[in-house]
């Protein structure tokens, strides 16, 4: 028997918040999954455990094909945390992808305002809209033992037992078949390295427009926290501090804006070129066996793709302190707080973002193929 794996995707301070009730609804579902159909699940709840990023990575890497579901419990922190939507977004895209989008079932916890929003800007809020998700936002209240609750409990097993039957009716012959049919109908391997070289250069140039924006901001919060300083020294009292916060509100409210519309941009093009280019890693030394001429364009292509990374890392730090630098400010008046909302979220979808470029040269690491000066300049780069 097939033991199947279920992944409950939530942040730990809503569950808190909660009092376990989060973690006591994965189990429940679980528990009722299992008796409606017969079928072990192995349930990943803590992200805290190692056995979180091994499973979830390779569910993916597997092609979902031992995943009973994937459940994001969405709220206005789940999409201000990286790591929720990195998992969601690569669940996401992947189970589409694969015709398993059914696997993919958010559950609507929380109250998210911009998901009523049609014109969002956020991809992936965009992205969530696609999938029929479950009202969870009155349910949460109920008691565990009610009938309400029961009864919501065995909709959502119910929901992914039928998921799962698609699925399974539909994908007689599981996808890896699909997947190398679709390699041997792509262009040779010179012809993927010239389009993904082309791809990269357009990832360096919105990352350098983001650090544009995140110096000028840095900028403006450092001439207004010294305004702060000079207004607290000189004796004029809140009055004087309250307007400094509001020209602080106002001068960072168009770099905020430019920087979360660069944020979704890059989210945009480096998940729409990471499926080309974790391919391209994958195969590359199965080709370079093949053809031992492409080695020198691999390891061309490889080291822009390390040089990309370094350059992202440098970027992240960057952002942290500035995500650090505005924990104060965010009491320091209510003109202060929209903004600074917006622009951690236009943030963390850049940390989010920046992660798929570490993925990339953990592959390459790993792909068997020698370039001596690249895994030289690497080394050098993550000590």
């Amino acid at each position: 028997m097939t033991t199947f794996k279920g992944f409950f995707s939530y942040v730990h301070a809503d569950d808190q918040a909660e009092t376990g009730r989060i973690t006591r609804l994965a189990r429940d579902v679980v528990d009722q999954f299992q008796m409606l159909t017969g079928e072990e699940i192995s349930l990943f709840l803590d992200k805290d455990a190692l056995e979180w990023g091994e499973n979830w990575r390779e569910a993916i890497d597997s092609n979902l094909a031992s995943v009973a579901f994937f459940i994001p419990v969405m709220s206005p922190r789940y999409f201000m945390s990286p790591e929720c939507r990195r998992e969601l977004q690569t669940f996401a895209r992947r189970a589409s992808d694969l015709g398993m989008k059914e696997l993919i079932l958010p559950l609507h916890y929380v109250d998210v305002p911009e998901i009523h929003n049609e014109e969002t800007t956020d991809d992936l809020i965009a992205l969530v809209c696609t999938f029929q998700w479950e009202d969870w936002r009155d349910l949460r209240f109920a008691e565990t033992i009610s009938e309400g609750y029961r009864r919501g409990v065995a909709r959502l097993a119910t929901r992914l037992v039928e998921a799962n039957k698609h699925v399974e009716e539909t994908n007689v012959v599981i996808v890896p078949q699909l997947a190398q049919e679709n390699i041997d109908e792509m262009p040779g391997s010179i012809d993927k390295l010239a389009n993904a070289e082309e791809m990269l250069q357009a990832l360096p140039e919105t990352t350098e427009a983001m650090n544009q924006e995140v110096i000028l901001i840095g900028q403006i919060m450092r001439e207004g926290t010294a305004d702060i300083q000079r207004a607290n020294s000189q004796g004029q009292g809140f009055s004087a501090r309250l307007i400094v916060a509001r020209r602080m509100a106002a001068k960072l409210s168009e770099p905020t804006e430019h920087i979360w519309s660069l944020s979704n941009k890059y989210a945009s093009q480096i998940h729409d070129v990471d499926e080309g280019f974790r391919m391209i890693i994958e195969r590359a030394p199965i080709e370079a066996a093949d053809d031992p001429d492409s080695k020198a364009k691999f390891c061309t292509f490889f080291e822009s793709v390390r040089n990309m990374a370094s350059a992202t890392r440098e970027a992240l730090q960057s952002i942290q302190v500035m995500l650090q630098s505005m924990e104060p400010l965010d009491k320091m008046s209510r003109d202060m707080r929209p903004v600074l909302r917006r622009l951690r979220q236009g943030l963390t979808i850049q940390i989010e973002s920046m992660a798929v470029s570490d993925e990339w040269v953990k592959l390459i690491e790993s792909s068997g193929i020698i370039c001596e000066d690249a895994n030289a300049q690497t080394e050098q780069n993550l000590e």
